[in-house]
Parts: structure tokens; C-alpha cells; sequence
């Protein structure tokens, strides 16, 4: 997607004001495929989490086994507490689901830039290879469970990627021509007279976020149940898990003290944080295949590990987002500062003249 391909977005003006006696536009090709895309969206959503219910709240499951039993077959050093696992994706259901109804219904949603040029056919893509990751997994096939769930891993980070560039080409395209009328919803490009959150992040962004943090967390799971069903070494499988949780913790520490326009990203390092601590949590009460296939200090450098883990993404997000929300405060300060100096200046000056 280039600069040029990107429309200027404004502040959702999907209809002309019919008040003015103009008519309504006409429906076109390209609205026909919005709605498609739209309707595509909510039956991907409806379609997995079907599925979602099925493994989960059913006592036959997929192919007569569970999502609990699954985990239970096999277990690994990085396996979260399956209560936080079931809580977890309910949270990511349930604001899929927001997401899903609302981009359906509520047209600043249906029309919003994060929709149409931010997430694309990326959800979609993502929900089909999710229900073959599920399916295939729950059948025993798990080089084709791991393929599809990195699909699912691609998906998931590059819809986030795909919000960020059109954030920023519609920052920049807007700065060239000196639009200062428009908004980008969400963005540091807005009017000031508007107020409040915009709704753009909790519906279109947040979720995905979530979804993101759960999926790339849960990445080195599979990878472990896929090499402890191979058969390696219970050092590789150690050390695997222990190299997850530094790589884990460095990508969120990335994402968290980032500096550009002043913007850390919260959501995917505290789902990150949340999965150590289901680690953990398991880990003090391993099951018997855990117990036989690795030592005590396995056991309590991984607990260790994660703890630690957890304990300082949770300590840096918070430090993170007081520092920027003082700084802010500053600035905002200043700002009223030097306007109210203007004026005041400004009146000093028309008065003596006068």
C-alpha cells in the first residue's frame, strides 16, 4: 500500500449531509465490497468461536477431546494454568465480538480508516487459519497445526502493522497538504475541540492487541509441543522455554519503551506478563508427565524465570504509563502557559495603543 493508493481520511464522512439538499452517493462497486467484507467479518467471528465453544464447553470436543485435555496430553515447561487460559479467551471473544457487531452496525465503525485500509482481509484470513489450527491440532496433526497457527501469528501482528502504516501515511499525506480540517481518529492528528477517547481504539485497535499478545505468547507452546512430541532432548525442551521467556520479555520491554510520538504499547506486554503468570501458576502444581520428564531445578529455574518475568513487565508498564501521562500533564501545562502569556500580551499592547 503506498502513500499515494492511501484516501485522506476525515473525521467519517461516509454520507453527503442530505440537510444541504444534496443526495445521498450512489452505491458503488467499492461500497458493495465493504459491506461484503463486513458481513465476512462477523461469519469469521461466528465461525470460531462456534468452534471455540464446541472445544471447550462440549463433552465430546473436537474428535472427542477437549481443549483442557489437549493440554493435558501434552504438557510442557511453558504451559499456562488452563483457568487462565480459558479466562483469556474469553476476554479476546468477547471483544472480538464487540469489534465484530459493531463494524457490522455502527457506521463510524463501518467506515473507519483502521477498518477498511488498517485491517483489510486480515481478520478473515486470520479466523480461517485459526479454526484449521484448531481442528488439526484437536486430530493429532500437529506439523499442520503449527503451520496453520503461524498463519494465525502472521495474521494477527501484521493487522497491527497494517494499523500503524495507515496511521502514520495519513499523518504524513495529511501534513503535506496541510489538511488541518481532518482528523485521523485516535492519532495525535485532531481537532481540538474534540473530547474523549476515540472510540477507533477500543473497537477497532484494542482487540486485536489482545489477540496479538495471547497469540505470540503462546507461540513457544506450540513450538514445545511439537518438539516434545518429537522426541529431542529434555535440554532443548528446557532451554527452549527458558530462550521464549527472555525473547517474550525483550519484545515487550521494546513495546513499552518505545519513544516514538511518545506512544507505548500496553496491551500485548501485559497479555504477555498475564501468560508468564499462568505459567507460573501451573508449574506449582505440575502433572505427573511434568514431574517424570524433568528435574525439581527444571521445574524451579522455570518458575523463577517466568516470576521474574511477570514481576518486571508488570513494574515497567506501570512506571511507563504514569512517566507518560505526567509528562503529558506537563506539556498540556505549558502549553496553557504560553497561550494565556500570548494573550495577555496581546491585550497589554491593544490597550496602550488605544
Amino acid at each position: 500500500m503506498s502513500e499515494d493508493d492511501l484516501d485522506l481520511p476525515t473525521d467519517f464522512p461516509t454520507t453527503i449531509d442530505t440537510n444541504e439538499g444534496n443526495p445521498k452517493q450512489k452505491p458503488t462497486a467499492a461500497s458493495f465490497l465493504k459491506k461484503l467484507m463486513n458481513a465476512l467479518n462477523f461469519l469469521s467471528y461466528i465461525v470460531v468461536i462456534s468452534t471455540y465453544i464446541v472445544a471447550t464447553y462440549t463433552e465430546t470436543g473436537i474428535n472427542d477431546v477437549t481443549d483442557e485435555e489437549l493440554l493435558e496430553k501434552y504438557p510442557t515447561l511453558i504451559t499456562p494454568n488452563y483457568r487462565s487460559t480459558k479466562f483469556i479467551w474469553g476476554v479476546i471473544f468477547f471483544t472480538q465480538g464487540v469489534f465484530a457487531v459493531a463494524q457490522l452496525l455502527l457506521p463510524r465503525c463501518r467506515d473507519h480508516i483502521l477498518l477498511i485500509e488498517g485491517i483489510g482481509p486480515m481478520y478473515i484470513l486470520a479466523s480461517v487459519s485459526q479454526l484449521i489450527w484448531y481442528v488439526s491440532f484437536a486430530y493429532g496433526m500437529l506439523a499442520t497445526s503449527i503451520v496453520f497457527f503461524i498463519g494465525v501469528l502472521v495474521c494477527a501482528v501484521g493487522l497491527l502493522v497494517r494499523q500503524y502504516r495507515t496511521f502514520r501515511f495519513a499523518e504524513k499525506k495529511m501534513e503535506l497538504v496541510n489538511a488541518t480540517d481532518m482528523v485521523v481518529p485516535g492519532s495525535h492528528v485532531q481537532k481540538k475541540e474534540e473530547g474523549g477517547v476515540d472510540d477507533g481504539y477500543w473497537l477497532l485497535r484494542l482487540p486485536f492487541g489482545i489477540y496479538a499478545g495471547w497469540i505470540v505468547s503462546i507461540f513457544p507452546l506450540m513450538l514445545s509441543i511439537v518438539l516434545s512430541a518429537s522426541e529431542v532432548d529434555v535440554v532443548v525442551l528446557v532451554w527452549t522455554a527458558v530462550m521464549s521467556v527472555a525473547l517474550l520479555t525483550g519484545l515487550s520491554m521494546g513495546l513499552l519503551l518505545r519513544k516514538e510520538n511518545g506512544l507505548p504499547s500496553y496491551s500485548i506486554p501485559s497479555v504477555i506478563a498475564y501468560f508468564f503468570c499462568g505459567v507460573r501458576v501451573e508449574l506449582e502444581a505440575p502433572n505427573d508427565i511434568i514431574l517424570a520428564t524433568y528435574d525439581e531445578a527444571y521445574l524451579n529455574l522455570m518458575k523463577n524465570v517466568s516470576a521474574i518475568a511477570a514481576v518486571m513487565l508488570l513494574v515497567t508498564a506501570l512506571s511507563r504509563f504514569v512517566a507518560v501521562y505526567l509528562r503529558d500533564l506537563c506539556t498540556k501545562k505549558e502549553e496553557e502557559s504560553s497561550e494565556y502569556d500570548a494573550t495577555a500580551g496581546l491585550d497589554e499592547v491593544d490597550y496602550v495603543q488605544a
